[in-house]
């Protein structure tokens, strides 16, 4: 089998999911033109096993694809790192990785690259979501419009679980709660609600 070329691989996969070549290069603590030059001029011609690993859990995929080591198939590995982001947290966080069964994954979104697990906090979702249940998103790129569905969107106070439904009026939605005591907003432009991701599937949270 032919083994696909790292440079166009990161390419592709920044521009999934709606990176830019300068966001990753400082992923990587290098400098804006760092990446481009990788990808456009072939400097480096190699990056650093650091770069590739932290790149691997970054999009969730093997380090192979950015020219690392190839992982043996007699290994019988088959698991992708999805990255776990905070619902507290002003920005995402990419430190942390949760291992997956990637045929499972895989049956759910034709991006895994681009699925990344939240946990929900508070009861705004009840009894659709609870406190402590996790969900997974299929992040969102750039330009792309929502549908009626849950997604996660992000606010003042970080990582929301929330119900959106299209509004009759041009480029409005409503932001809806499945709890009746927690308020709705309707009425808002579709490009002032931030839009982190679509739900593709909810885990229980067993106390």
């Amino acid at each position: 089998m032919a083994k696909l070329d790292p440079r166009r691989a990161l390419d592709e996969l920044i521009k999934e999911r709606g990176e830019s070549y300068s966001s990753v290069s400082r992923l990587l603590s290098r400098n804006p033109a760092y990446i481009q030059q990788f990808i456009k001029r072939g400097s480096p011609t190699r990056l650093d096993d650091s770069d590739i690993a932290q790149l691997s859990v970054h999009f969730g995929v093997p380090g192979a694809i950015f020219g690392g080591d190839e992982v043996p198939e007699s290994a019988g590995l088959s698991t992708i790192a999805i990255p776990v982001l905070s619902a507290t947290d002003a920005e995402d966080t990419l430190g942390r990785v949760r291992l997956v069964d990637e045929a499972w994954l895989r049956s759910l979104s034709h991006k895994p690259t681009g699925v990344s697990i939240v946990m929900v906090e508070g009861d705004a979702m009840y009894p659709t979501l609870r406190n402590g249940d996790e969900v997974l998103i299929q992040r969102y790129l750039a330009n792309e419009n929502p549908r009626d569905g849950l997604y996660v969107i992000r606010a003042d106070a970080g990582l929301l679980v929330r119900r959106i439904a299209l509004e009759p009026t041009r480029n409005r939605i409503a932001v809806l709660t499945d709890n009746p005591t927690y308020p709705n907003w309707d009425g808002l432009l579709r490009n002032g609600v931030q839009i982190v991701g679509r739900v593709i599937w909810a885990g229980l949270h067993v106390a």
